[in-house]
């Protein structure tokens, strides 16, 4: 068994053991933003690189403690500047996270509605399960390609707030459906990136919908 199965059932093991809500999310529309940093200045990376960027997330958590989450993105980005060249990505990443939660709830009597107002944040890791680069035009630098998995680690902070029904008159008792906004900050470059005076982050939100138990 590959080191990344052991790391995906062991994230999604942890996740459910604890004693906690379990949820699962899915993302339906996303954002990104990729930026440059250096000592003088931070803009926007042009062109800006088109993604169609899927989040899938596990979440185990407390409402006013702690969530620890294990999470999956599905990524394919359209013509992503990468040093000095353009390329077409395909990725598949794993990550893990933790945070701690603040839970506001809001209530309706009259239609007997009753909500939860979650807010979370905390660090995340993630790691690149598979990569597959397209060279499109520009300059070519094999690094891109063949970078190892230690400069592909992305990390940061996420944060969270979601909307959850908790209950509804005599239904949905024990399932709560949600909505809300996932949002990474990212620590790390997004890319192979040879420049030690700037550094690429791609900032990423994802709008999702999901239920826990």
């Amino acid at each position: 068994m590959s080191k990344k199965t052991v790391f995906l059932f062991a994230g999604i093991s942890l996740a459910a053991s604890l004693a906690a809500d379990v949820g699962f999310f899915f993302s339906f529309a996303s954002s990104q933003r990729l930026k440059v940093f250096t000592a003088d200045a931070i803009w926007n990376k042009e062109p800006q690189p088109s993604f169609a960027d899927t989040l899938l997330v596990l979440s185990s958590f407390q409402p006013n403690r702690q969530e620890f989450i294990v999470f999956g993105n599905i990524i394919r980005g359209r013509g992503v500047p990468i040093e000095n060249g353009l390329w077409d990505t395909r990725k598949v990443s794993l990550g893990m996270g933790a945070g701690k939660v603040l839970s506001i709830p809001v209530s309706l009597a009259e239609p007997g509605l009753a909500f939860a107002l979650d807010f979370s944040a905390g660090p995340y890791f993630y790691i690149f399960l598979s990569n597959h680069y397209t060279h499109l035009e520009g300059e070519y630098k094999k690094e891109v390609e063949a970078a190892n998995i230690l400069k592909r680690v992305q990390y940061g902070l996420y944060s969270c707030v979601r909307l959850r029904l908790n209950r509804y008159k005599e239904y949905l008792r024990a399932l709560d459906v949600s909505l809300g906004l996932h949002f990474f900050l990212p620590f790390s470059n997004h890319e192979f990136n040879d420049d030690p005076k700037a550094r690429c982050h791609l900032f990423k939100a994802f709008f999702f919908a999901g239920i826990s138990f």
